[in-house]
């Protein structure tokens, strides 16, 4: 089954609208604007430079933490405590997020 659009009037190009044959010249950028952009997007990189080391380094930190509370009993049962390993985890992910938004 198949649709065919019908309409009364024929099917005839449009004469009214004509393509605009004018170009304008490109304006050059003003080199103000340009550097405050710059100094801008140098700013939110180094934010996002640093929020990516320090989350790396609180990971590893929480990491090391984790190991310095980790013992075995004497069923050689492993025991560790699961806070530092949750705050490696977030900070793993605030890490992942900087790198994941440069």
């Amino acid at each position: 089954m198949s649709l065919v659009l019908v309409s009364p009037e024929p099917s005839a190009p449009d004469q009214t609208t004509a393509p605009a044959t004018t170009e304008t010249p490109l304006a050059r950028p003003d080199p103000a604007a340009l550097a405050e952009k710059n100094r801008q997007e140098e700013q939110v990189l180094k934010k996002r430079f640093i929020g990516m080391v320090i989350g790396l380094v609180l990971a590893h930190a929480y990491v090391a933490l984790a190991l310095a509370y980790s013992y075995m009993d004497s069923h050689n049962h492993l025991h560790t405590c699961w806070l530092p390993l949750f705050g490696a985890f977030i900070c793993g992910m605030i890490f992942v997020f900087h790198v994941s938004i440069s």
